[in-house]
């Protein structure tokens, strides 16, 4: 059996229009010049995977420009949450993309969760959510399984972003580990290609499709790197191949001297 592909697109920004910038880059112009990328690359029949922040502020236009842009290219997506998003607001605009918490694709399944709390940066599960994991992780016994979330729960060694964690993190780990089939955690926040282990499973962090963060870095700091994205491959043996990818002809340069967002 071939392997069921997947793309992974994460802190889009998006805005009530198709100006809308971050840090000096339109943020419209960057996610569809990533779009373009996988499609380059031949992954265009992938799933997108798109895990959080998908506007800048939580936008109701910024999300039915995304639903627009998913539509005309017919794109297969699920997603998740970010500190920058508003649930009910994606719920209500993402039309023609119902929010899906768990996604079987062939001997996989896909388990999405929301780390985001209202009003803060950081990450956070509700006993809501780790109910809900609880269940899902018991119904999917037996299955290999690919946890996605926004925030992270490993320090990816930058001060200002390790204060983001995922403050509960170790209630989830507990989880993840009595049931035995998790092979991977996937986040993004931090806007930037970060590779580690959370005990013994592997978490990847990924690339923005706009701007990224200094890797290592006490405040918050532009690099220079381009936008990006990560290509996962998961086979029926129950084994994953993963990467990252950044696009090596986009105009755009980021604004260095940008001090937040």
């Amino acid at each position: 059996m071939s392997a069921v592909r997947i793309t992974q697109i994460t802190d889009l920004h998006l805005g009530e229009n198709e100006q809308e910038t971050l840090g000096g880059v339109t943020t419209f112009d960057s996610f569809r010049s990533v779009l373009q990328a996988v499609d380059t690359l031949g992954r265009s029949d992938t799933l997108l995977l798109l895990t959080g922040d998908l506007a800048s502020d939580h936008q109701p236009q910024a999300y039915r420009l995304l639903n627009r842009i998913l539509t005309e290219k017919d794109c297969d997506a699920i997603w998740l949450p970010g500190n920058h998003d508003k649930l009910e607001l994606m719920q209500a605009n993402l039309i023609n993309y119902p929010r899906r918490r768990i996604y079987h694709a062939g001997e996989w399944s896909i388990l999405l969760l929301d780390s985001s709390k209202e009003g803060q940066p950081g990450g956070h599960f509700s006993d809501a959510e780790l109910a809900f994991a609880e269940q899902s992780l018991k119904e999917l016994t037996g299955r290999p399984l690919l946890v996605a979330m926004h925030h992270s729960p490993v320090k990816v060694n930058s001060t200002w972003l390790d204060r983001q964690q995922i403050d509960n993190h170790d209630r989830l780990h507990q989880m993840l580990v009595e049931q035995g089939q998790v092979k991977a955690v996937i986040t993004g926040h931090v806007h930037q290609h970060h590779d580690s282990l959370w005990g013994t499973i592997p978490v990847y962090s990924t690339p923005s499709s706009c701007v990224q963060f200094e890797p290592h870095s006490d405040d918050f700091a532009l690099a220079e790197h381009p936008p990006g994205y990560r290509w996962i491959d998961l086979h029926a043996d129950g084994t994953l191949q993963t990467g990252v990818e950044f696009l090596n002809d986009f105009s755009q340069q980021c604004d260095r001297s940008c001090v937040g967002y």
